[in-house]
């Protein structure tokens, strides 16, 4: 267009000075059409490709609101179950570490009254005819029921423990730091409890049950006001 645009001109001021004027007229109109035409086309593209970074980029920010909405969800679920298992296996470690323990005299029992007692109790079917045999049957009772306590004790603890390790990722940096600080002070409680029970330590036992008491409790008001803020506990209040 602008060499047309030169031509005719070209042609204009061949004919004289007032046609030069005229050309110059006729140039200027025209250039400056062919130049808005320029930056509207210029512009048109130029929105073309704002609204197209437009689009990607809410495109991303919803992806990512996507996913982070996702995340807080699973949060959600993930902080109740973590606090109802780490409860139960605290609580079942808190009776296995405990000082003192309440059995009946099953030294002093009938014999009648003995068999009655096993029938309800834990113990294996071998072991209670041992016990049926052994002397002191008290002794023998104590000890062996430990070690089904343990057990019990070993599966609430892997319970928390996996459920923890499992959903990790969708736990805040400071409550992840706080959960795993109990679970490895609780599993050292365990050890320390089972060793003293094998060696008959009782200073062992002792040390396992002050684990508890000084090292975890404090550590469970900091997850208890970490859980709350988490779920914001305070806006229902």
């Amino acid at each position: 267009m602008k060499q047309a645009i030169l031509q005719f001109i070209g042609e204009v001021v061949a004919y004289g000075s007032a046609g030069g004027l005229v050309a110059y007229a006729i140039f200027t109109f025209l250039g400056k059409k062919w130049i808005e035409s320029k930056f509207a086309e210029r512009l048109e593209t130029y929105k073309h490709k704002l609204d197209a970074e437009l689009e990607r980029t809410r495109y991303e920010i919803n992806s990512l609101f996507s996913r982070v909405s996702k995340i807080r969800e699973k949060e959600f679920e993930v902080l109740p179950e973590a606090w109802d298992k780490m409860h139960v296996a605290l609580g079942r470690i808190a009776d296995l570490v405990s000082l003192y323990h309440e059995y009946p005299d099953l030294n002093k029992m009938s014999r009648p009254a003995l068999q009655e007692f096993l029938e309800s109790s834990r113990l294996r079917e071998f072991e209670k005819k041992e016990l049926l045999e052994t002397v002191d049957k008290m002794s023998y009772y104590v000890d062996k029921i430990f070690w089904h306590d343990l057990g019990d004790v070993n599966k609430a603890f892997s319970d928390f423990h996996n459920f923890i390790l499992k959903n990790k990722i969708f736990l805040s940096l400071d409550l992840k730091e706080q959960f795993t600080k109990i679970d490895n002070i609780a599993l050292s409680a365990i050890v320390q409890r089972k060793v003293g029970q094998e060696i008959n330590d009782r200073k062992m036992w002792g040390e396992a049950y002050m684990k508890t008491e000084k090292e975890i409790k404090p550590i469970l008001e900091v997850v208890e006001k970490l859980v709350q803020n988490r779920l914001h506990y305070h806006e229902t209040e």
